[in-house]
């Protein structure tokens, strides 16, 4: 792929994509005069210039759905599908386009996938509330979904500005983000927030928060009010997600936008080299399976720093109960504090114990993945359970980026999925499932 190494000198950095675009118009002249020599660079080129004019279909699209479903109470937020709002601009008949963002808006996962950012600490006050409406949605009781909604986004604009949302808590601009442009939370927020005078009893077809909340448009149980009000929270949600960590963007966009010394230039083409020299280097181990290498409680040669020696580490964690550690080796990609991991493990794991494990088998996959083959046992409700599963560890820095392993800046790190796993093993096992049994019985070195 090719880089686009340009910065600016500005000390107000642009939007990400506004500055990715500036870079590629500014290096377009470039790409052309070095594409007449070289077909893989125009191979390459070629595919720039699609990712670049899907992009600018994209923001199109934005802008017309914007102007048309804007004023029919839709917001634009940074998460939203981008197939969705193709859809639904490419329809021309605005009731037929409306039930399609209905579905996308009310169906399961996209509800489950906005229900995990009430599992951060910025938003996790509401979880409940949230959990109870998805409930009563998923059984289109909208009469009481739609008010707990409401609640919600009433709840983290007032807590998070101190002013209502419908009376300029979610006004202020803030930077990179759809929330705050044309179509997005102040435009619907001026929509949805209009004051109703009288009784209307008649269908309305959006989520009017004065007339619902006070008993002025009492029939508002549909399936339309419903889903624009989980697109307004959606787009609350986004918002302050950005407006929370406005400062630590601006200051990353800046230095990343920075024009760089000619020296710094030097060392990172360097380190960009070294790591494709130890990249093309790499050689996968031969493939153990079957042996068993380590087990609890016994002495194993292990070699210090190997995805196996910290597959024992984490093991036995598990085995200790030890969430704080469990937390620490495990990827979080929202990165989120230590505690508030720690104290999701806990809640994963639940009564189930691991009482004994041992590692039957090991295999590099890429010079950051290995994968290595457990056998465990443990007591799950007072009975006893056991199993195989498969443990996946990345080698990765603090924020979870792969490196290639043996880096200074890396540590191996368990991907996020062995814990439910785990339960499911032995779940599995206590329902009679077919599980493997067959544990070697002698240690054997790497």
């Amino acid at each position: 792929m090719l880089h686009l190494a340009l910065m600016v000198d500005d000390d107000s950095p642009l939007p990400t994509g506004e500055h990715i675009t500036t870079q590629y118009q500014q290096m377009r002249p470039v790409i052309g005069f070095l594409s007449i020599f070289s077909s893989k660079i125009r191979s390459q080129a070629k595919e720039v210039e699609k990712q670049f004019a899907d992009v600018k279909q994209m923001k199109d699209d934005l802008q017309k759905f914007a102007a048309r479903f804007g004023p029919r109470g839709w917001t634009i937020f940074d998460r939203l599908s981008v197939e969705a709002v193709r859809t639904a601009v490419r329809e021309k008949d605005d009731d037929l386009a409306e039930q399609g963002l209905v579905c996308h808006h009310l169906d399961p996962d996209i509800l489950s996938f906005l229900g995990y950012r009430f599992n951060t600490s910025r938003f996790e006050a509401w979880h409940d509330l949230y959990v109870r409406a998805v409930e009563r949605l998923l059984a289109q009781d909208f009469l009481s979904a739609v008010p707990l909604l409401l609640i919600i986004i009433d709840g983290i604009c007032t807590t998070k500005t101190g002013k209502h949302p419908f009376s300029g808590g979610a006004d202020a601009p803030v930077f990179d983000t759809e929330t705050t442009g044309p179509g997005g939370l102040s435009d619907g927020l001026a929509i949805l927030g209009a004051t109703r005078r009288k009784l209307d009893t008649e269908a309305i077809v959006s989520p009017y928060r004065h007339g619902i909340l006070h008993g002025l448009n009492p029939n508002f149980g549909n399936a339309l009010v419903a889903a624009k009000t989980v697109n307004l929270l959606q787009t609350m949600v986004d918002y302050f997600d950005r407006r929370e960590d406005e400062d630590a963007r601006i200051a990353k966009a800046a230095k990343d936008q920075r024009k760089p010394s000619w020296s710094e230039l030097a060392a990172r083409v360097s380190a960009t080299q070294a790591t494709k020299r130890r990249i093309e280097a790499w050689k996968a181990r031969p493939v153990v399976s079957g042996r068993l290498l380590a087990a609890r409680g016994e002495p194993h040669k292990l070699e210090a720093g190997s995805p196996e020696a910290a597959a024992v580490t984490f093991l036995e964690a598990i085995a200790n109960r030890n969430f704080g550690k469990i937390a620490q080796m495990t990827v979080d990609y929202p990165l989120r504090s230590i505690r508030y991991r720690a104290g999701r493990h806990r809640k994963e794991l639940g009564d189930l114990k691991l009482m004994s494990w041992s590692i039957i088998g090991v295999r590099d996959e890429t010079p950051a993945i290995s994968e290595v083959d457990v056998a465990v046992e443990g007591i799950l409700n007072d009975s006893s359970w056991s199993g195989i599963q498969v443990m996946r560890l990345i080698f990765a820095d603090e924020k979870f980026e792969p490196r290639v392993r043996d880096s200074h800046d890396g540590n191996w790190t368990v991907m996020p999925n062995f814990l439910p796993t785990l339960l499911g093993t032995a779940i599995g096992s206590l329902s009679g499932a077919t599980l493997p049994s067959d544990a070697p019985q002698q240690q054997e070195s790497l």
